[in-house]
């Protein structure tokens, strides 16, 4: 069999090396990262993800999972030689593939944006609260 032996993807498609996963970091307010099936036209699509926060402007790595339709597939189709080979690719995604100084500078931009949107509708509802406490206002819109 061409595919004896290596990671695959229940659509199909056979993964070798852990760089032949897609990575998306789409949701950054949870601080996860998607890994997608290398098959574009893969009904499973996203098949695990890896977790992380920022610390003191550093990430710090949660945890790294395949889903359990891509574990249980490759445990049926490899037996138990499956789940290390499954984690030596999470492991290299974690630490050879992420960019992290990347993501970690996407964080902080989104962080520096939210306490700027914060801070923005703070004085907003300052200045509305000092506009409705100045005598003769209820009169003006009234």
């Amino acid at each position: 069999m061409a595919g004896e032996g290596k990671i695959q993807c229940p659509c199909g498609r056979f993964v070798e090396r852990a760089e032949e996963y897609k990575l998306i970091f789409l949701k950054k307010e949870m601080r996860e990262i998607d890994i997608l099936c290398p098959n574009d036209s893969c009904y499973l699509r996203e098949i695990g993800y890896v977790k992380f926060d920022v610390k003191d402007n550093k990430p710090v790595f949660k945890e790294a999972i395949f889903y359990p339709p891509f574990v249980t597939w490759n445990m049926s189709q490899l037996g138990e030689k499956a789940s290390p080979m499954m984690k030596r690719q999470l492991t290299e995604m974690v630490t050879k593939i992420i960019d992290w100084k990347k993501i970690t500078a996407d964080v902080l931009k989104g962080q520096e944006a939210e306490a700027a949107r914060a801070e923005a509708a703070r004085v907003e509802a300052a200045r509305a609260a000092a506009e409705a406490s100045r005598p003769g206002q209820a009169a003006k819109t009234a």
